[in-house]
């Protein structure tokens, strides 16, 4: 950056007018004068020659003027330069979710925002909504994605989304075409649970009643991947509470997500979760961003 005296100078040199640049630089002609006055004094020699055109510069003025330019040249080069190049950022983010978030949300971002931040060391850990608010009330993980109901006061939701839940099933099965689905017809076929499912169900099974406390699944598994193989092999089993993140799925024609018609499978809400007394890095609070981004792209497919 120049300092004042060489700004006024310089931009009164490429206006050749004094005039013009106390429009240009948005300052008062007087005080472009002081200060070109008190460059001459510095710099003992005239800088330029006022004439009915306007200012022309002497020999010496000229010189100033193109050491200045190099000069601008130069800055605004280093400036660009250190905005764009961002590989000596190093640090690390822990992010802390369900496998269903992280196959369906994460991947994408991880690829974009890598291409800013190269030397960003990123960890997911795939967990049950109950170790990733212990997680975040431990410091473990710098934000989570889960279920936001009942969060501790330590913990906040940066975002908020609706994630109406429901049943993954094979195009071929019986409630694959059926307009309304209850919680009745979902006890007639065989289940699946994904480990952080069976803690959603657990967790609401008293509201909607004792007589559906004798729900066991036939096969639990922690790999969504397992689960989606084999609901396309099998036609008899659906996956339970599946959220419609993996709406995906039915763009790829291998699966079928319907929706449950009861309020509590419908107002289920999801979000990014953090520490109120975390102070996030800032690419974290980028990479969060895509996430959102991200989630509310997935909502509008």
């Amino acid at each position: 950056m120049l300092s004042i005296e060489y700004r006024y100078f310089f931009q009164s040199a490429l206006d050749s007018s004094i005039r013009k640049a106390s429009q240009n630089l948005n300052i008062n002609s007087s005080a472009i004068v002081r200060q070109i006055q008190k460059l001459e004094d510095r710099l003992q020699t005239k800088l330029f020659i006022r004439n009915a055109r306007g200012l022309e510069l002497t020999d010496e003025g000229r010189m100033l003027f193109e050491h200045l330019k190099t000069q601008n040249e130069i800055n605004n080069s280093f400036l660009s330069d250190l905005r764009n190049n961002k590989t000596n950022t190093t640090g690390e983010i822990n992010i802390s979710t369900g496998e269903t978030f992280a196959v369906q949300f994460l991947t994408p971002i991880i690829s974009k925002f890598r291409k800013k931040y190269p030397d960003i060391k990123i960890i997911v850990s795939s967990r049950q909504p109950e170790t990733i608010i212990d997680n975040l009330i431990t410091n473990k993980t710098d934000f989570g994605i889960s279920f936001t109901k009942n969060l501790p006061s330590t913990l906040k939701s940066v975002s908020v989304y609706d994630f109406p839940m429901g049943v993954l099933c094979s195009p071929q099965h019986l409630l694959a075409n059926k307009s309304t689905i209850n919680l009745e017809d979902c006890l007639k076929f065989p289940l699946i649970f994904h480990p952080g499912t069976v803690t959603f169900w657990n967790s609401i099974q008293r509201e909607i009643g004792e007589k559906l406390y004798s729900i066991n699944a036939n096969l639990i598994s922690n790999s969504f991947a397992f689960i989606k193989n084999y609901l396309a092999d099998d036609t008899n089993y659906i996956t339970f509470f599946t959220s419609v993140g993996s709406v995906k799925e039915i763009e790829s024609k291998k699966l079928v997500f319907k929706r449950i018609n009861h309020k509590l499978f419908i107002n289920n809400k999801v979000g990014i979760i953090i520490s109120k007394k975390k102070r996030l890095k800032r690419y974290t609070e980028e990479f969060i961003e895509l996430v959102d981004i991200e989630f509310k792209k997935s909502l509008l497919a």
